[in-house]
């Protein structure tokens, strides 16, 4: 496959009611990316993975209850994803420097149980995963091999692998019918790179900052914002045109990118490697890129620190990696908060499913 390289051009809690959302997943697979518009997560399940001791916890939104906690071992994981149906949630195996991982973990919502595994193989160090609109197939990114795969989570295999031209490529996202790729690569001067799962387009590659690593798509599919880690900064990326159109600075690193359906960007921010910063949340305008509102931590974070992050509608579940909580923040109200979890260990990747454990209602 050809390469076209671009340098740029520029330096909880309301109860949802389940039978509504089940209706609407049936509508149509295209709903793949507003399915929880209007969901509120007062009921239902919260995942989390707890980083130190490398496990993945089950939390009951409804009574604030860690119901289990299952272990993925010394190659600790630090994302997840969830299905469409919100059925399935996809964890792996990370790893440490000298212990990369290898392994996909597919969990069952319902039965907050561990249904089996996908081995990609060695050398490819699995970090981050969305589902296709279908909810069976899933891409996954491979920091070590310089690709991205396509898995089969019923059959647990691998189906193909793309390669993403960029390297250490940790973040990816999907356009809403799933055919194009976005991933992030923190390695080197840091890129995006636009993937065409279909093998019509050739791979090209974008110039973004230093250590690119959090990105998201507006919900138009017109916008990608990456944040460079490295460089304290922000770029906004015209999908049509593959180009950097803005970049914005930060007083921090940003950590994570989100945007929610009402146009809010909420970026975390901590410090990098070597530099200790408050960890903070801002949200810009999509829009206008302008920043609307900011929330900062008082005290510097022990090490890089900076929020883990995942939207439910206007709610921002929000992970405080220091004090082991988990807390929900009302993007309306911004920026009022409550605790919806406690007691994790370093807690990273988050989401949230409004399908209650079939535990309560046995």
């Amino acid at each position: 496959m050809r390469i076209n390289y671009l340098a740029s051009a520029q330096p909880g809690i309301i109860a949802m009611n389940f039978r509504s959302f089940f209706l609407k997943f049936l509508v149509s697979a295209s709903l793949f990316f507003c399915l929880f518009a209007d969901a509120q997560p007062d009921e239902g399940t919260l995942v989390v993975v707890n980083r130190d001791g490398g496990s993945v916890s089950f939390i009951d939104m409804q009574t604030g209850l860690e119901m289990t906690r299952h272990p993925i071992g010394a190659r600790v994981p630090h994302e997840l994803a969830i299905s469409p149906n919100g059925r399935t949630v996809i964890s792996s195996e990370y790893g440490t420097g000298t212990n990369p991982g290898t392994k996909l973990q597919i969990f069952d919502v319902p039965s907050a149980s561990l249904l089996g595994e996908i081995d990609l193989g060695p050398e490819t160090r699995p970090h981050s995963f969305v589902f296709l609109p279908d909810g069976r197939r899933a891409v996954v990114t491979m920091e070590l091999a310089g690709a991205i795969a396509l898995v089969d989570i019923l059959d647990r295999r691998v189906i193909d692998s793309f390669p993403v031209g960029g390297s250490g490529n940790h973040m990816v996202r999907l356009s809403s019918d799933g055919n194009t790729a976005y991933v992030a690569g923190r390695g080197g001067v840091g890129t995006l790179s636009i993937v065409d799962l279909t093998g019509d387009n050739e791979l090209v590659v974008i110039e973004t900052g230093a250590g690119a690593e959090g990105l998201a798509l507006s919900p138009d599919g017109s916008e990608v914002w990456v944040g460079n880690r490295g460089a304290s900064n922000l770029s906004v990326i015209d999908t049509r045109s593959q180009r950097v159109i803005d970049t914005i600075d930060l007083e921090g690193a940003p950590v994570r990118v989100e945007i929610s359906a009402a146009g809010r960007v909420v970026v975390p921010t901590g410090g990098t490697l070597g530099q200790a910063t408050a960890p903070g949340l801002s949200i810009f305008d999509l829009e206008t890129h302008e920043r609307i509102d900011r929330y900062q931590e008082p005290e510097v974070a022990d090490g890089p620190g900076g929020f883990p992050i995942h939207l439910v509608g206007e709610t921002l579940i929000a992970g405080d990696r220091t004090a082991g909580l988990v807390l929900a923040f009302d993007l309306d109200n911004f920026p009022s908060s409550k605790v919806v979890a406690r007691g994790l260990n370093n807690p990273d990747g988050i989401v949230y499913s409004p399908l209650r454990m079939s535990v309560f209602s046995q």
